[in-house]
């Protein structure tokens, strides 16, 4: 039986793993201290650590320009910044099927597969100040021929009803829906609107703010 004080001392210990993850979404890159760049440099070398740090200030130094408000123009900025980095797929890259690293691992490791850079682009537009709402990760169908394969967009919603545009790793060029009938949509999820999502999608992206959170840990 749960007492009155456990069951509020629960509700407290949640709504700290809470905040705490809000936090890290809207200022990962940001809160990258010296203590976390060390752990990536071990993981990683002092090359990966330096990809990273360069990488990281080219986005704040974008965040940091209030002439530069467009939104269009942020959207390009963050999809080319981390289109640089190589795709690979996750097997080669962490010995996993499915694994979805955070937005070090992909830099600082210089590799990644869709969700990856999905990942990474929602993180970087979020500390931009780009509403949850108005992004979804975005599960597709990749149809390149006969070849058909599952695949990860970012969408970005001008309004609820607008068409989106998709910003992807394999198509460098934003483009808005209508203009990648190569795409098929499978399901949209946001990790911070829980409420309304659930099911395999959610549960990774609650492990991937775990890890996350263990970035920044002393």
């Amino acid at each position: 039986m749960v007492t009155g004080r456990k069951y509020i001392a629960v509700l407290l210990v949640s709504l700290m793993a809470t905040l705490s993850a809000a936090s890290n979404i809207r200022s990962y890159f940001a809160g990258m201290d010296d203590p976390f760049f060390d752990r990536i440099t071990q993981r990683f070398s002092s090359s990966g650590s330096s990809r990273l740090a360069g990488a990281r200030q080219r986005l704040l130094d974008r965040i940091d320009k209030p002439t530069e408000n467009d939104t269009t123009a942020l959207l390009g900025f963050v999809n080319d910044l981390f289109n640089r980095t190589p795709q690979v797929s996750d097997v080669s890259h962490w010995g996993s099927n499915d694994y979805w690293s955070t937005p070090a691992e992909l830099v600082a490791s210089n590799g990644g597969d869709c969700e990856d850079f999905v990942i990474a682009k929602y993180l970087a537009l979020r500390e931009s100040g780009i509403p949850a709402e108005k992004l979804r990760l975005t599960y597709t169908k990749s149809f390149q021929g006969v070849k058909i394969e599952n695949h990860m967009v970012l969408a970005y919603y001008p309004t609820p009803e607008a068409e989106p545009f998709l910003l992807d790793n394999i198509q460098p060029q934003m483009l808005i829906a209508s203009k990648r009938p190569d795409l098929h949509p499978v399901y949209e999820f946001s990790g911070e609107l829980s409420d309304r999502y659930s099911g395999t999608a959610m549960r990774k992206w609650d492990d991937l703010i775990q890890r996350m959170n263990k970035e920044f840990a002393s």
